[in-house]
């Protein structure tokens, strides 16, 4: 049994361990693995990239490295060739100079002759062939096989000794030069110093039948023409055992223009590189070069054929070059110089490898470092990341509690009897704090709406069942109030006759008198007046010290603190404007949106409301027009039966018997009466269509007044004469009072009215007909002293197919629309017709006709004001 407990309550310590790890169950699980993409993936990054920039960075710095070191570099190579250069161009002005000097002693010795006090040089011949002097240490005096005369030969040797001590002294103050030499026409060679000369004939250097091989020359036209300076590409030294040498040498000519003599400078050029030496880094080549790119003198010695010519190529094209140029062995820093009296370049190069190999040397420490510090950023980063996530998950389970609490109370919100926050939540300052807050006020938002919704629920319920406007506005104000948590509440509905807004009573906490009677312009300073024009809500909280505000309504409503306009918006436009007032503490966004509700609610139920009674509206009308139908056919069928009855009867009179002429006279006048009835009914049917479809038009003419209401009674005048009724008309003689309208409608309207008194009026009766002339137009009354109308007919009397119930509905003739037409035609005028009768009493119609009104049926005006009889007319007594 134990054992089965310790059992299970290890499977739900592995299950809670495997849910704290579940992100479908566990929020700190879900950061978790929210967290673990945040930190390697970035942890990837960081490291790729670091490692990518790293290499980049030590890339970047190297070449720039390389470049200061190369910048460096090619300023060195300038400034060492510009040295070189300088050394090289004194040395060569003194070898030129003493070239000059050693030039002019042999002009002069030649043109002196031998010395007298010199002995003759005995002459021997070498094995090698050739032959020279013997008995001199001074110089060395050789004589080609192919010499010329012995005389001259003799005179050449003795005239060139002179020059020894000559040429020992040039030499004593130049230690650069290795020899001076004199080679004259006729085969003597003379150098100083002495040396041995079976080397120079040994080695080849210089042949047995050696001789000067001269062009004409022009004598120079004066003394200071300098002649040609012609310079021999380097060469072993044979003579002077001084490395290899650069001979500077310069014909000259004799008086005929020719080669008379050549004098001969031999430079030591190899001990100017090994005496003077330049430091030279690993790879660095000094080199000269003739003008067709061969290597004359290379430090260390190089072989330069290609880049040769294409370095004395660059050379030619400018004096002075310091360049990086594309050689053979790669990109190699070149300074070449031109030298200003051989004709040769100077070329120092060096190897761009050779820089970039030694920059590489000096920053492989740094870039070792870098590397390492690179990885330890890494580690540290990795380090820091791992205790950032076990930091965040310690603050994340010591966040999961309150925050499960707070899950707990969002859980049961809408439940009957929610839970709230903790005290402990709810003081908190942080983000748990602010959160436990907010949903306390969450829900007690989530509270008071649904209370809204259930009140919206319960006003549809109480107000679906109201029939009645009043019982309507009374149970829609107290219930919004209620649900509010206000002390007053009313609507003010809209009426489009006055184009205002008119409070409608009753309402709820204002005394019904207080709202009747009280009406709002659209335009009017009301907060009322607003909502309606712009359909928003509008709250107010301190109703006194708002400028919108009406004082006047606020002081004969009661409201003296706060209340909110809601319009009552519908599809069809806004109906009116709900207002909630006196709500303690005011009304908040709550309240707002609560009434904005209830608002709505309310216009929908007033619209439905409004439409349940034009529909009971309609039903009446539909009700009264099928009353109108059956009332017209009834009248209508006594109306035609009775005539043709009349007609029939007659005709078969005059058909069958053989009446006299009495009797005929007396059937054709019944027959023509009845037609003629027959035909005005007909014309009337006619004429109330038109009116109904709006064709109807008036043809205003000016008529006088009095011809026009005598004229009107005459086609009457005889049937009440039949009755004994008296017919008295009062109306202004011919010729005094003209009016302007329409004469055949008016007389059809006065002959209506007349006749109709005639009908109605018992024998011995008075009817009386007044016209007379008033500010604007005419005033008409027809009275007279018949049954008169009961009270409960008097408001249909002008409605068609309308007659009195009773027994006089069908002891006298009519179809009930002679005074609607009456009163059609008089309105048709823009005129006002107007009735007043008791039962027994008789009945008196007044009507007034403006001189201007409407033209047709389609734009008839309202009256409602009575019509007055014009000063000094009848009152209704005569």
């Amino acid at each position: 049994m134990d054992g089965n407990v310790g059992s299970s309550s290890g499977h739900r310590r592995r299950a809670d361990v495997l849910a704290a790890f579940d992100p479908r169950r566990s929020l700190v699980a879900r950061v978790l693995w929210l967290l673990a993409p945040i930190v390697l993936v970035p942890f990837l990054v960081f490291w790729v990239a670091a490692e990518r920039l790293g290499r980049r960075t030590e890339g970047k710095l190297t070449e720039r490295i390389v470049a200061a070191a190369v910048a460096e570099k090619r300023g060195a190579l300038r400034v060492a060739a510009d040295r070189r250069l300088q050394t090289l161009a004194a040395r060569s002005e003194e070898v030129v100079a003493v070239l000059r000097e050693a030039a002019g002693a042999v002009r002069t010795a030649l043109e002196s002759g031998p010395a007298p006090e010199l002995p003759a040089e005995p002459i021997e011949e070498l094995p090698g062939g050739g032959l020279r002097s013997v008995g001199n240490r001074r110089s060395a005096a050789l004589v080609s096989r192919a010499a010329g005369p012995a005389a001259q030969v003799s005179r050449d040797l003795a005239a060139t000794r002179r020059l020894e001590e000559r040429f020992s002294d040039l030499m004593a103050g130049h230690a650069a030069i290795s020899a001076i030499y004199v080679l004259t026409r006729s085969g003597v060679l003379r150098a100083v110093p002495w040396r041995d000369a079976r080397d120079v004939f040994g080695a080849g250097a210089l042949a047995p039948d050696f001789r000067l091989e001269g062009r004409q020359l022009g004598w120079p036209a004066a003394e200071e023409t300098v002649p040609a300076v012609h310079w021999v590409p380097p060469y072993p030294d044979l003579y002077g055992r001084r490395g290899r040498i650069v001979t500077a040498r310069v014909a000259l000519a004799s008086p005929s223009g020719e080669v008379a003599a050549e004098v001969g400078v031999d430079w030591a050029l190899e001990e100017l590189f090994t005496r003077t030496a330049e430091p030279l880094e690993a790879g660095e080549v000094e080199v000269v070069l003739d003008p067709d790119g061969k290597a004359l003198f290379a430090v260390p010695a190089a072989v330069l054929e290609a880049d040769g010519r294409r370095l004395a190529a660059l050379a030619a094209s400018q004096e002075r070059v310091d360049a990086l140029v594309d050689l053979a062995g790669g990109p190699h820093l070149v300074s070449l110089r031109r030298t200003v009296h051989a004709g040769w370049t100077y070329a120092r190069l060096l190897p761009l490898s050779r820089v970039r190999s030694r920059v590489l040397v000096e920053v492989a420490p740094i870039r070792e470092e870098s590397r390492q510090l690179r990885s330890r950023l890494r580690q540290l980063y990795l380090v820091l990341s791992f205790a950032l996530a076990v930091a965040l998950g310690l603050v994340l389970r010591r966040t999961l509690s309150p925050l499960r609490r707070l899950a707990r109370v969002a859980d049961g919100m809408i439940a009957p009897a929610p839970s709230a926050p903790a005290e402990a939540e709810l003081s908190r300052r942080d983000e748990l704090g602010r959160l436990a807050r907010a949903l306390s006020n969450l829900g007690g938002r989530v509270r008071r709406r649904m209370r809204s919704m259930e009140g919206v629920h319960e006003l549809a319920l109480s107000a679906s069942v109201v029939t009645r406007p009043d019982e309507a506005y009374a149970r829609l104000s107290r219930s919004i109030g209620s649900l509010v948590g206000a002390t007053k509440a009313w609507l003010a509905l809209w009426e489009p006759e006055s184009r205002s807004l008119a409070f409608a009573p009753p309402g709820w906490g204002v005394p019904d008198d207080a709202l009747s009677g009280v009406r709002i312009g659209v335009s009017d300073r009301s907060l009322a007046a607003l909502a309606y024009r712009t359909g928003e809500t509008y709250v107010c909280n301190d109703v006194p010290g708002d400028p919108q505000a009406s004082r006047q309504l606020a002081e004969r409503t009661g409201v003296a603190h706060n209340a909110v306009f809601a319009p009552l918006k519908t599809e069809v436009g806004t109906l009116g404007v709900l207002i909630v007032a006196e709500k303690e503490g005011g009304f908040d966004e709550e309240d707002r949106a609560a009434v904005e509700g209830y608002a709505d609610q309310a216009a929908l139920l007033l619209r439905n409301a409004r439409l349940y009674e034009e529909l009971q509206k309609s039903y009446e009308k539909l009700r009264d027009a099928t009353r109108n139908r059956d009332h017209f056919l009834q009248n209508i069928n006594h109306e035609l039966r009775t005539p043709l009855t009349a007609i029939l009867g007659w005709s078969e009179v005059l058909a069958e018997d053989r009446p006299g002429p009495h009797t005929v006279e007396t059937a054709i006048e019944q027959i023509r009466r009845s037609a003629q009835f027959l035909l005005t009914l007909i014309s009337d049917l006619l004429d109330l269509a038109r009116f109904e479809e709006g064709r109807t038009r008036l043809e205003r003419v000016p008529v006088d007044l009095g011809t026009l209401a005598r004229e009107a009674v005459e086609p009457v005048a005889v049937m009440a004469e039949a009755k004994g009724i008296l017919l008295s008309v009062t109306a202004p003689a011919s010729g005094e009072a003209s009016v302007v309208l329409d004469p055949v409608r008016i007389r059809q309207v006065l002959w209506n009215l007349v006749h109709n008194a005639v009908k109605f009026t018992p024998k011995g009766g008075r009817i009386d007909l007044e016209a007379r002339a008033a500010d604007g137009g005419c005033w008409f009354r027809v009275r007279d002293d018949g049954v008169g109308i009961s009270p409960k007919d008097l408001p249909h009397v002008f409605e068609r197919f309308r007659q009195g119930d009773g027994s006089t509905t069908r002891d006298h003739r009519g179809t009930g629309i002679g005074l609607a037409l009456a009163k059609a035609f008089v309105e048709l005028h823009g005129g006002r017709i107007e009735v007043r009768s008791a039962p027994g009493c008789g009945t008196t119609f007044d009507l007034f006709l403006p001189s201007r009104g409407p033209v047709s049926s389609g734009s008839l005006p309202r009256v409602k004001r009575p019509v007055e009889p014009p000063p000094g007319g009848a009152n209704g007594t005569e």
